[in-house]
């Protein structure tokens, strides 16, 4: 777990015990983070300049500390940008400054006030791992903000060492921070300087407050080319540098063992088009984040906006986390912090959700021994906290016979109106009503025999019509597989049936998963469930359903059964998740099959064997489904890893959960197993 960072105060002025150093100039720390970083990296000439049309641009720093030079850029990027552009600054932090102590630190500058509200507003719990952070421009209203999107803070908490390697980006720019090398030898190694050169593009640059020879030699050996400048007040020199191979940034040396987990493609997009096929919240996520990035997105949707899964009246968005904090539990925790924050953001008057908590309580021994050791194991009070019995039943404001974990921000959504105020822009045009039958390259080449073939996409539909883009991204759940060109993911359809009693008033405070879940009264109805029909896609409302429903909910919570008034009839609605064989998410670039087994074949013999060639991916193509029953913390995650993917951006996720979520790694399976 996170150590939190230990520091003594002297005049306003931070000082790091662990390190005996202080966190910035106790005189004017923000002029020298000026000097030393932004005039280091030449950042406002680059910015300024008419030549700057970069649709992003991306920071590195290490050592995020109390977040002054983050403060610094976002500043500086707000002056010079274009609506359509995003600045990414990605940092790493090992010792986090609590928010207390965050909050203190950054009184001393009153100039960054309403930047530093907002960091502190969107300041990440004291967890171990990434958190995407997109922080709102201070001087926009919740209107224009919703449109926009200017700056996204990844914030690394953890050892940096362990954390770049991770990072999947194109470093424009360094800063080289943290406490100073004789202090702090264990980040200052030539290991650093490799992971810098590997992402750092052509003329990338680097700035640094230290002149010690054993960093220049270190840069200088990693590829960099090094000068220096005066340093700022009574420091004698400085050290700027840049990148000067033409190579760029480069490949890891797994990827090249495992190419089919490339996620980086040579792709060029020229019109900025896209067509997305399926209008739930996979589907809706991902056109927002388009659109936000000056993209012209189609939706199209066979029926209407999240008429499948997505369409119940409440879902339930919390974390369900295993006794080990694994790939997969990481992967569920980042994606159900992001969704947390964009609701915040995307739904402020909170009609259609609320973050009243969500209680996942243990109903039997097993799952009491599981929640034991997780909790034993993991502190994460900003989180998820262990309750007993009277502690949840407080917390419910009714009767609860169970122990649990209490997820303080979870909350219950209704996906239906959060799809729908996604889609309320300017750049997306929704088809709905519409079915895709098939998806073609629109190029004198064979679309089954170049992955990596240039030329725009066309979507055929039943209608006749034909949709031509540069990008198409596939959202639609369990159908995506009627595609040809994603006919090997093996999905599986399940299920399941929820129910609504009206004319309810039931107290009831939170959230309350078990075996079952049922959500706060909304609207003066009741929402609980849900069934599951295993390998079934039938969306009959079944009445022998709703009847399970409610007696499971009476059975596993009494106090609640005494509450409910049968008097009107229930309601029931019945939609079909789409799974996988391994619970987790298919969403990335889909590789081609025919070319994968046969460039791949000896996969059939030696499953760790090394290979040395390139995957061969169709161009533009991605997909995004799989979600199963945790769609409102996986999806919006998914779509932000995609698009990132498609404009190039930093991945917001490290690469071993990316590489969790391939949607390649079934044609490994199916080849292993043969």
């Amino acid at each position: 777990m996170i150590k939190q960072a230990q520091i003594e105060w002297s005049n306003g002025t931070p000082i790091s015990t662990e390190f005996e150093d202080v966190y910035f100039n106790s005189e004017n720390g923000a002029e020298e983070a000026r000097y030393i970083f932004i005039e280091g990296n030449d950042l406002e000439n680059r910015w300024s300049s008419d030549s700057f049309k970069q649709d992003h641009f991306t920071i590195a720093e290490t050592g995020f500390g109390t977040g002054l030079n983050f403060l610094s850029a976002w500043r500086l990027w707000l002056q010079n940008s274009q609506p359509h552009q995003h600045l990414h600054f990605l940092s790493v932090e090992k010792f986090p400054l609590d928010r207390t102590s965050l909050i203190q630190a950054l009184s001393e500058w009153p100039e960054f006030e309403a930047f530093s509200h907002q960091l502190i507003e969107h300041y990440p719990p004291m967890v171990s791992g990434w958190h995407t952070l997109h922080i709102p421009n201070p001087y926009l209203t919740d209107q224009q903000e919703h449109s926009g999107g200017h700056v996204v803070l990844h914030l690394y908490l953890g050892d940096i060492h362990d954390w770049l390697p991770q990072i999947d980006a194109k470093v424009d720019a360094w800063f080289l921070d943290g406490f100073t090398p004789s202090r702090n030898p264990d980040m200052w190694t030539d290991h650093l300087y490799l992971q810098m050169a590997r992402l750092t593009p052509f003329n990338g640059t680097v700035a640094t407050f230290t002149a010690a020879s054993k960093i220049q030699r270190g840069l200088k050996a990693a590829g960099f080319s090094v000068s220096k400048r005066k340093g700022y007040g009574q420091k004698r020199e400085m050290v700027m540098a840049f990148q000067q191979y033409t190579n760029g940034p480069k490949t890891p040396a797994y990827l090249l063992q495992q190419p089919w987990l490339e996620s980086r493609h040579e792709n060029h997009f020229p019109n900025k088009t896209a067509t997305i096929i399926g209008a739930g919240i996979a589907g809706c996520s991902s056109a927002y984040a388009l659109a936000k990035r000056g993209w012209k997105v189609t939706l199209i949707e066979q029926q209407t906006i999240a008429s499948g899964a997505s369409g119940n009246a409440q879902g339930v968005l919390y974390a369900k986390l295993s006794a080990e904090m694994n790939l997969h539990s990481q992967f569920y925790l980042s994606g159900y912090l992001l969704s947390l924050q964009y609701l915040k953001q995307q739904l402020p008057d909170k009609q259609n959700w609320d973050n009243c908590g969500v209680l996942q309580l243990a109903t039997n021994d097993k799952e009491v021994k599981r929640q034991a050791n997780f909790s034993n194991k993991y502190q994460m009070d900003d989180i998820v906290i262990p309750v007993d019995a009277n502690e949840a039943s407080n917390i419910a404001g009714t009767d609860v016979p169970y122990p649990g974990l209490y997820f303080k921000d979870g909350a219950w959504v209704y996906p239906t109106e959060w799809c729908k105020t996604l889609i309320q822009h300017e750049n997306i045009t929704v088809l709905d009503n519409t079915q895709v039958s098939r998806i073609h390259k629109n190029n004198s080449l064979d679309n089954n025999s170049l992955a990596n073939n240039k030329g725009e996409w066309e979507a055929h539909c039943d209608n006749g019509s034909k949709y031509i883009s540069d990008v198409v991204l596939v959202c639609n759940a369990n159908n995506a597989k009627n595609l040809d060109q994603l006919s090997f993911l093996p999905t599986k359809p399940v299920s399941g049936q929820v129910t609504q009693l009206p004319s309810q008033s039931i107290k009831l405070d939170t959230v309350l998963c078990g075996d079952h879940y049922v959500t706060p009264t909304h609207n003066a109805h009741l929402n609980f469930g849900a069934s599951y029909r295993i390998k079934s896609d039938n969306t009959d409302v079944l009445t022998s359903e709703n009847t399970s429903n409610i007696s499971n909910l009476t059975s596993c919570f009494p106090s609640i059964g005494e509450q409910i008034n049968l008097d009107n009839p229930p309601i029931g609605r019945a939609s079909v998740r789409c799974t996988t064989p391994d619970y987790t998410p298919i969403a990335g670039a889909i590789c081609h099959q025919e070319f994968f087994e046969n460039n791949f074949s000896e996969l059939r013999k030696n499953r760790k064997w090394k290979f040395q060639k390139p995957a061969n991916f169709y161009s533009g193509l991605f997909v995004n489904i799989g979600h199963g029953s945790r769609g409102l913390s996986s999806a919006p995650l998914c779509s932000d890893m995609i698009v990132a993917q498609i404009t190039g951006e930093p991945l917001p996720l490290p690469k071993s959960q990316v590489n969790i979520i391939n949607p390649n790694r079934f044609l490994v399976n199916a080849m292993i197993k043969k």
